[in-house]
């Protein structure tokens, strides 16, 4: 089976090069995208397996980017974790309603963020 393809989609550097720097580690291959606009773009070249999605980002924030990858055939069976720092019960919600399959609060816990991710591409190969 082929490695797992991580596409993390965040606007602040630092937690992007931490994420990217953690899945690589983890045996993961990683691409970055800095904004939703980006990541319509990168999820065509690249063809992730789960796209990591901030959901405040300029240009196009990432509840646009979920729905669009949503709709788009050739990325409706990827994973989408939405990870940000807003935390009322209404943008989990929208998040999920948008099409994310999990909902991340900043500040996280990599470990936990981690077997949230190998849980989820692991029922894919249960599929």
């Amino acid at each position: 089976m082929a490695t797992p393809r991580i596409l993390v989609v965040e606007d602040e550097e630092p937690l992007a090069r931490i994420l990217s720097f953690t899945f690589e580690n983890e045996g993961y291959v990683v691409a970055r995208a800095e904004d939703g606009v980006d990541c319509m773009n990168k999820a065509v070249t690249f063809d992730p397996d789960m796209v990591i999605m901030d959901l405040m980002m300029p240009k196009m924030g990432g509840l646009e980017a979920i729905k669009l990858l949503r709709h788009r055939q050739t990325s409706r069976e990827l994973y989408i974790i939405a990870l940000t720092a807003r935390s009322r019960a209404v943008d989990r919600e929208e998040a999920l309603a948008a099409g994310a399959d999990l909902f991340v609060h900043k500040p996280f816990q990599i470990p936990r963020l981690l077997e949230q991710i190998d849980r989820l591409l692991a029922s894919r190969r249960v599929r």
